[in-house]
């Protein structure tokens, strides 16, 4: 019971990062209907921007959290105006997809030049800090990394529910045209969208660099696991983004836990192909 109580803490720490990584990739395809190849690689940037601040300038990885996230904006607003904003006017989805997938090539490749191909690690005084609740114990990083989510999940929310700007960028995802007709600036909220998304991105990016090892390649697993989340939890849904990156989470670890470690990503995998399937029916059903 202890080592299960364990695992399904473990697995809703991970969920988290894969909640926060899904909800970034879900913002974007909601507003814009393209799928953000690579939203994995922006994690990545965010990681070596956060080893960089520490190493280099001796800031905390949760201090260097709003450097990071602004650092990331910019990178995604860049992105978006100069180089997504033309290729949507061509209205294909090919050149989107081999857009942002090249995009994905040249961060990892450009982070492979810049840092070579070398692990690195931060260790902060208070890394092998352990907090134990009862049966379970709890990493410290892991656990305030955790709380952060949480508080950037629902300020995400309330975001887009409450604020004039959140109004603006919902009505540009239900219908753009009409949102032109009545004076929002669609190309503003693009850029803004995309911004945010790739933010959430490197704050996930950041947030990890404490108990996961930076390297070029390092967010492609999760990269692929947002897309799942996306799927999983509903095409433009927040609150289904979140919790369908605990179910993963939970997912991962209790597969490792029951079955082997070395099958975890099959069963999510297959999982994954699993409820396209049942959805689909459940679509033609319907029909």
């Amino acid at each position: 019971m202890e080592v299960f109580l364990q695992a399904l803490v473990n697995g809703i720490l991970l969920g988290g990062f894969y909640s926060l990584m899904g909800m970034g990739q879900n913002i974007i395809f909601g507003v814009m209907n393209i799928v953000n190849f690579c939203h994995g690689e922006m994690l990545m940037v965010g990681m070596y921007i956060t080893y960089v601040l520490y190493t280099y300038f001796g800031v905390d990885p949760y201090v260097a959290l709003p450097i990071v996230a602004v650092l990331m904006f910019g990178l995604g607003a860049l992105i978006q105006s100069t180089l997504i904003t033309p290729s949507l006017k061509t209205k294909s989805f090919t050149n989107l997809l081999f857009l942002t997938v090249g995009l994905g090539l040249l961060l990892t490749n450009g982070a492979l030049v810049i840092f070579g191909s070398t692990y690195y690690k931060i260790i902060t005084p208070y890394a092998q800090t352990y907090i134990p609740l009862g049966p379970v114990t709890i990493a410290l990083p892991r656990l305030i990394s955790f709380l952060i989510l949480i508080v950037v999940a629902i300020a995400l929310f309330a975001f887009l529910k409450y604020s004039t700007t959140g109004k603006q960028i919902r009505a540009v995802s239900q219908n753009p045209i009409g949102a032109e007709v009545v004076g929002i600036n669609v190309k503003k909220i693009y850029i803004l969208t995309y911004g945010l998304g790739v933010a959430l991105a490197g704050i996930a990016g950041s947030l990890l660099t404490q108990f996961y090892t930076i390297y070029p390649t390092a967010g492609a697993s999760f990269g692929f696991r947002a897309l799942i989340v996306v799927v999983v939890g509903g095409l433009g849904s927040i609150p289904g983004a979140f919790f369908a990156g605990i179910f993963l989470g939970l997912l991962e670890q209790m597969s490792a836990l029951f079955i082997s470690p070395s099958y975890s990503d099959m069963i999510v995998f297959v999982t994954f192909i699993i409820i396209l399937v049942v959805r689909q029916v459940m679509i033609l059903r319907r029909r």
